[in-house]
C-alpha cells in the first residue's frame, strides 16, 4: 500500500494485458500492463475530486494516457458507486471521439474479462 491508499499488486489477467490494483476502495481496471506514475497521480486526484463530489481541472502533456487513466478510473468508480451517475465525455472533433470510444471499449472489455475469470474460477 502507498501513502495514498494505493495497492499496485493486483490481479493480471491470464493471456491478457491488463491488471487492476485499488485507489482506496475503488478496484482500478487498468488494461494495459503498465501504469505511468503522471496517470496513476492523475487517477488518485479524480478519485479525491469524485469522493468530495466536487469539480477538478487536471492537464497531462499529449501522449502520456491521460484518456485510458481517466476511462479506467471513472468507469472502475462507477462500477463500485453507482450512485454517482453518468461520464459525459466531450472532443473537440469526430476522429477524437473515436479514439477515445476506442480506448473505452478496451476497458470495459478488460473489467468483463477479469470480472468473468473471477467467476468462473
Amino acid at each position: 500500500f502507498g501513502s495514498s491508499g494505493i495497492f499496485l499488486g493486483g490481479h493480471h489477467a491470464a493471456a491478457t494485458m491488463g491488471f487492476t490494483f485499488s485507489i482506496g476502495d475503488v478496484e482500478v481496471f487498468f488494461p494495459y500492463d503498465t501504469v505511468y506514475p503522471e496517470q496513476l497521480d492523475y487517477m488518485i486526484e479524480l478519485k479525491h475530486t469524485l469522493d468530495a463530489k466536487g469539480h477538478c481541472v487536471l492537464e497531462m502533456p499529449t501522449g502520456t494516457g491521460k484518456t485510458v487513466a481517466l476511462f479506467a478510473l471513472i468507469t472502475s468508480y462507477q462500477f463500485y458507486h453507482p450512485e454517482v451517475g453518468k461520464l459525459v465525455y466531450c472532443t473537440r472533433t469526430v476522429p477524437e471521439m473515436s479514439k477515445a470510444l476506442e480506448e473505452l471499449r478496451n476497458v470495459i472489455e478488460y473489467r468483463v474479462e477479469v470480472l468473468a475469470g473471477r467467476r468462473a474460477a
